[in-house]
C-alpha cells in the first residue's frame, strides 16, 4: 500500500474549509491532515481542530520549515500566489496552488522553472478539469461525437461582486476572479495556443475590470467567445459547437455536473448528470465543493499512483493539468492585460 500524501495547508479560509472537506470523502489511509498555518495563530488552530489536523501554526514559513510535510495546497488571495509558492517550493515542497496560479506571465514562468528544476510536483488548481461531466465532455469531444469543434462559447457573469473581485489590494478583477474559468474550458479542450487574442473591456477603477468580452481565434479555423462581467448576471453556462451538433455544459458550467449533448438528426438533445456526494453537504460554502474530491484524488494518483507522469526530464507532472496549459493561460492573460491598458 502506497504511503499517504502528508499534507500542509497554506491558508485557513473558506476554500480552505472546503478542499479539507471533501479530502474526507476519499479513503483514509491516502491523505494525512499534518499542519496548517495562517498569519493568525488562533484562527489556525481553531481550524486545525475543526479538521482534525495534527498541527497549527501562525506564520507560512513555520509551515514551510515542517519537514514532515511533503505537499502544500495554496488558497491564499492570488497576489499572495507567487510569494508563498515560491517559498515552498524553495524548501522543497510539492504544490497545488489554486487558480490563477499568479497575475503575471513571468512570475507563472519562474515558479515553473523552479518546479521542475526542482523536479517537484507542481499544479494550477482549476478543479473544473477534474469534474467527471468535464472528463466526459472532453472524451466526446476528442472522440468526434459532435464532429469538428469550431466554436466555443462560455459565460461568467456576476451581479453582486464580493470585495475580493473589486479591490485592487486583494487582486480584485473580473478576468482573475471568474473569467479564467472560460479559459479553462477552452484550453482543456482545445489543448494548443491560440493565433490571435483580442478584447474589448470597460474598467471599474485604474486596475480592476469588470466587464470584458474576449476573442480567441485557434489553428484549425476554431473559434472561442468569452464573456465576462462583475456588473450584471446570467446563468453560469458554456456551449460547444460542432460540425455535427453541439454540447452545452449547464449552469453552474465551472463546477459542472451536468451537460446535454445534441446530435444532428436528434430530436432532442440527451442529459448526462454527475450526482456529487451528499455526505456533510450542508457543511461546504461554495456550490458543488464536494467536487475538490477528484482534483485532491489525482494529485494523489500522480504522485503515488500507478497513473502518475514523470517526465523524461525527471520530474512529476500532471496530464490533465500540465504546465504548458498553465503557461499558456498566463500568456493570453498577459495579453489581454496588454490591449486592457492600451485601451482604457
Amino acid at each position: 500500500m502506497s504511503s499517504p500524501l502528508r499534507w500542509g495547508f497554506c491558508c485557513a479560509g473558506k476554500i480552505a474549509n472546503d478542499f479539507s472537506l471533501a479530502m474526507d470523502n476519499l479513503p483514509v489511509p491516502q491523505h494525512r491532515k499534518v499542519a496548517v498555518a495562517a498569519r493568525d495563530a488562533e484562527k489556525a488552530k481553531e481550524f486545525s481542530q475543526a479538521h482534525k489536523f495534527e498541527k497549527s501554526y501562525g506564520s507560512y514559513k513555520q509551515l514551510a520549515e515542517d519537514e514532515d510535510v511533503e505537499i502544500v495546497y495554496v488558497s491564499s488571495l492570488h497576489p499572495q500566489h507567487f510569494e508563498l509558492a515560491k517559498m515552498f517550493l524553495e524548501h522543497n515542497k510539492h504544490v497545488l496552488c489554486e487558480k490563477p496560479l499568479t497575475m503575471k506571465l513571468e512570475e507563472t514562468t519562474e515558479l515553473v522553472r523552479l518546479a521542475e528544476e526542482k523536479r517537484l510536483f507542481f499544479m494550477e488548481g482549476f478543479w473544473s478539469r477534474f469534474f467527471p461531466a468535464y472528463q466526459s465532455v472532453k472524451k466526446l469531444v476528442d472522440q468526434g461525437a459532435i464532429g469538428d469543434v469550431k466554436q466555443i462559447q462560455a459565460h461568467m457573469h456576476v451581479a453582486s461582486p464580493i470585495e475580493r473581485m473589486t479591490n485592487p489590494d486583494f487582486g480584485g478583477s473580473a478576468w482573475f476572479d471568474i473569467g479564467v474559468y472560460c479559459l479553462n474550458l477552452v484550453d482543456f479542450l482545445f489543448d494548443s495556443e491560440p493565433e490571435e487574442v483580442r478584447s474589448v473591456s470597460y474598467l471599474l477603477s485604474p486596475n480592476v475590470d469588470k466587464d470584458m468580452a474576449v476573442s480567441l481565434k485557434y489553428p484549425g479555423e476554431r473559434l472561442a467567445s468569452l464573456s465576462v462581467s462583475i456588473t450584471c448576471d446570467r446563468l453560469k453556462t458554456a456551449t460547444i459547437c460542432g460540425t455535427k451538433g453541439y454540447i452545452e455544459m449547464l449552469h453552474p458550467f465551472y463546477c459542472a455536473t451536468s451537460f446535454q449533448i445534441f446530435k444532428s438528426g436528434d430530436q432532442f438533445p440527451t442529459r448526462h448528470d454527475f450526482n456529487l456526494t451528499q455526505f456533510r453537504k450542508d457543511d461546504y460554502i461554495y456550490p458543488n465543493s464536494q467536487g475538490f474530491q477528484f482534483e485532491i484524488d489525482h494529485v494523489f494518483q500522480s504522485l503515488r499512483g500507478e497513473a502518475g507522469l514523470m517526465t523524461s526530464e525527471g520530474f512529476p507532472e500532471s496530464s490533465v493539468m500540465p504546465h504548458r496549459a498553465t503557461l499558456r493561460m498566463a500568456k493570453i492573460a498577459d495579453t489581454l492585460f496588454n490591449q486592457i491598458n492600451q485601451s482604457n
